[in-house]
This record gives structure tokens, sequence and C-alpha cells, in this order.
């Protein structure tokens, strides 16, 4: 892994600094940074904590290359050792403002995360709650974004903190669930949809569980299956919907769930989600890359054979 920017990551629950991207701020070969961190390893374990030193192994380009993932403390104490040139005060300066920030975002990701108060608020109006016997997109996503927490250490915020755009992949999930059930989505067969279709729902029949007001050519009825939904109110954090928190989402009856799940799990997690979160939290992606970078092979091959190992599949050692 390499990242292109002076940004600290979180690695099991601290801030790292990659020492390649350190030595390319200061102008410097990283093998003479490399050096002075030898050079003064005794004194910097001592006072700092051991040094995270890692090995990227990168195909056709030579012998691997070693490297640290440095503390705030370390960075800080090496960079202490480095004449006071005006590129390196520049650099010193930076580096306290990037953990800075850095250090406020973990804060608020893992005191107030987005996503587990929606997990607290989502069913929690009575006016219209979810009904027995449905289910809804939000709940059966949950179970996937759990498993990225568990094993990738990653949490999927309502809102990215550094741009502030909405992060809220199962609103555009139960679009791409409905256009796939009317042979809509082009990026699959439609003889597979059919096929599926009969299997879980025992007719190759489109199922249109569209309303007359999304319909948008003329006064077209709602689809043949609408009537078969149910509303719920949906509650979001005031965090992300200051104005209007409460909004009126379709549930579906359980007949559904095992094909909902069919399209999860072989078509939207592996083909759109991992560029949809990459989008919107690219600092998060970078920080799922850093765990794989950690993980030892076997990990990664129990990884391919899970949800979250489905997500990111391209991100994974060819026949992991």
């Amino acid at each position: 892994m390499y990242m292109s920017d002076l940004t600290p990551i979180e690695y099991n629950g601290q801030l790292v600094v990659d020492s390649r991207l350190i030595a390319e701020e200061l102008g410097v070969q990283h093998s003479n940074f490399m050096q002075l961190i030898y050079n003064y390893q005794t004194e910097a374990e001592q006072e700092f904590g051991i040094y995270l030193f890692e090995t990227d192994k990168l195909k056709g380009r030579g012998r691997p290359q070693k490297y640290v993932l440095l503390t705030e403390d370390q960075s800080n104490f090496l960079l202490t050792l480095v004449d006071n040139t005006s590129q390196s005060v520049k650099l010193k300066a930076k580096l306290v403002r990037a953990f800075s920030q850095a250090k406020e975002l973990l804060k608020a990701k893992f005191s107030a995360s987005y996503w587990y108060k929606r997990l607290g608020l989502a069913m929690s109006d009575m006016d219209k709650p979810l009904q027995a016997r449905y289910f809804c997109i939000y709940l059966e996503m949950m179970r996937f974004f759990n498993e990225l927490e568990v094993r990738l250490g990653y949490v999927v915020p309502d809102v990215n903190l550094v741009t502030d755009e909405y992060v809220i992949p199962d609103v555009s999930i139960g679009k791409l669930f409905n256009s796939w059930l009317r042979d809509e989505d082009k990026t699959v067969s439609i003889e597979l949809a059919r096929k599926v279709r009969k299997e879980f729902l025992g007719s190759e029949e489109i199922v249109d569980f569209r309303d007359a007001a999304n319909l948008k050519a003329g006064y077209r009825p709602a689809g043949k299956n609408n009537y078969e939904l149910v509303k719920y109110n949906h509650v979001f954090p005031k965090e992300s919907h200051p104005t209007k928190n409460i909004h009126p989402v379709n549930s579906y009856p359980n007949r559904y769930k095992s094909i909902f799940h069919y399209y999860l799990e072989e078509h939207y997690i592996p083909e759109r989600c991992f560029s949809y979160i990459e989008k919107r939290d690219p600092d998060g992606i970078e920080q799922i890359k850093l765990t794989l970078s950690l993980m030892p092979d076997n990990a990664k091959s129990a990884l391919s054979k899970t949800l979250a190992g489905r997500f990111i599949q391209n991100l994974l050692p060819p026949g992991k």
C-alpha cells in the first residue's frame, strides 16, 4: 500500500503515518530517512514505543521495500533530528495539522458514529412502524455493514465528515434491486434474472413495485406488484437530516427476502458497493487497504469467502 497524501490513518486504535510519505515531503530518499530511523531506533522505541515495520511486496519492482508506520510521537521525534530547512519546517507544521484533523475524525467516528445513531433511531417511529412479516432494506444491510466493522474495522458513516456527502447506500440499493426485478438493469443478463425469479419466486415474470408517482410517462398506473408494499416511517439522525428526518420508506413481504439476499450477495456487493463507498468515503477505503496489507495470507483466504470479502475482492490477491 502507498498513499499519495500526508494523511495519518487508524491502525489498531491509533493513528500512524507512512515513513515513505514523510521522506517524500522532506524531499529525501526513503532509504536515507530509514537510515535515520535505524540510527535512533533504540532511543525512539524506549520513549515512544516499538516501531511498526512493514514490507511492501510489489511484483516486478525489484526487492521488497521496508517502511515504518510511525505514530505521532515517533514521527515528531524523528523530525526533531532533521535540520530546520524551510521544507522541514513546513512539513512539521503540516504533520501537526494532519494528526490533529485525523484525531478529530477518529474521535467523531468512534464516539458518535452516524451509522449507530441510525440503528438506534431507524425503527423508533410508532405512527407507521415496520410491520411483522415484512422486511426493510436498511436492516438487511446491517448484517453486511456489521461484518465490515468486525472483519475490516470499517464503520460506514451516514455522512462523510470531510466532504459532508451523504453515504446512505440502502437508498440506492432499493432502486437498483427494483430495476433488476423489472429486467431494466443492463449490467445483468435478463435470462439469468428470469432464472433467478423462477427459482426464488416460482415465476419468471418481472416484479414491478413502482407507484404511480414514480412513473414519469403520463398517467400510467402503478406497477402490478405495488399493492404488496407497506410504507413504514424511517427515522434518520438530525445530524444528517436537520429539517426533515422522518421519511416513509418501502417494506417488502418476507417472500422477497431470499431473492433480495441473492441480489445483494451476487450483484450489488461484488459489482457496485465498493465504487459507491470509494467515491464517498475514500479515507475509509484507505483504512481497509492498510488492514489488508497487515493481514496474513491465510486470513485473507478465509476473508474471501465472506460478504466482506465479496466487497473487497478486487483488493485481494488473485485466487484469494
